[in-house]
């Protein structure tokens, strides 16, 4: 039950995620691209930083072995440039979106699985995964495609991740409620 209960709130909890990154994307995507960025760099920075101070602690005949001292160089640098100029990301938007497109395939067959599963175990709202997978599966699709390009791909990523994440929660709220007293999880699973 412990288990089942921390999946439900993982996947709710991603579904909100979706659902505020989809609502940044179309209020100002340059702003998300801007603080994702100053985020990736700060954390570039610390990196860098515990890879240098893990170097200088390591004894001289074990720090030989390690690239520490290089990767953390590497990882300072990289950070610094991502924080002083942040705006060299829009150059990449089409290896970005072509990454999110990957990330978004390995969703979709997450979802895929999950919609199956759900249809196998009867569950009566399996079609509603099975919507959030097309869904994901159809913008991946675009993103590798390069069928959207310049600033209405984000447009379109953040009206998908809405409904992406409006389907995704319905689905857990709507399985949760079917599932009680069945001890059944929304995946279709019994525990």
């Amino acid at each position: 039950m412990k288990q089942w209960i921390r999946k439900i709130s993982i996947s709710l909890a991603l579904a909100v995620a979706e659902m505020a990154l989809g609502i940044l994307l179309l209020i100002n995507p340059m702003g998300l691209a801007s603080m994702v960025m100053i985020a990736l760099g700060i954390l570039l920075v610390l990196l860098g930083c515990l890879h240098t101070y893990e170097y200088i602690r390591l004894p001289r005949e074990e720090a030989i072995k390690t690239w520490k001292l290089s990767s953390g160089a590497g990882l300072l640098v990289l950070g610094i440039a991502s924080l002083v100029n942040w705006q060299w990301m829009v150059q990449l938007i089409g290896t970005l979106t072509t990454l999110y497109g990957a990330i978004l395939l390995v969703s979709a067959f997450m979802k895929l699985q999950m919609a199956i599963d759900a249809l196998r175990g009867r569950r009566r709202w399996w079609y509603l995964m099975a919507i959030s997978f097309a869904c994901s599966a159809i913008l991946a699709t675009l993103l590798f495609a390069k069928v959207l390009t310049g600033t209405n791909v984000w447009t379109w990523v953040g009206i998908l991740l809405i409904a992406v994440a409006v389907l995704d929660g319905a689905y857990f709220v709507l399985g949760r409620k079917e599932g009680r007293g069945k001890n059944v999880n929304p995946g279709g699973r019994n525990e």
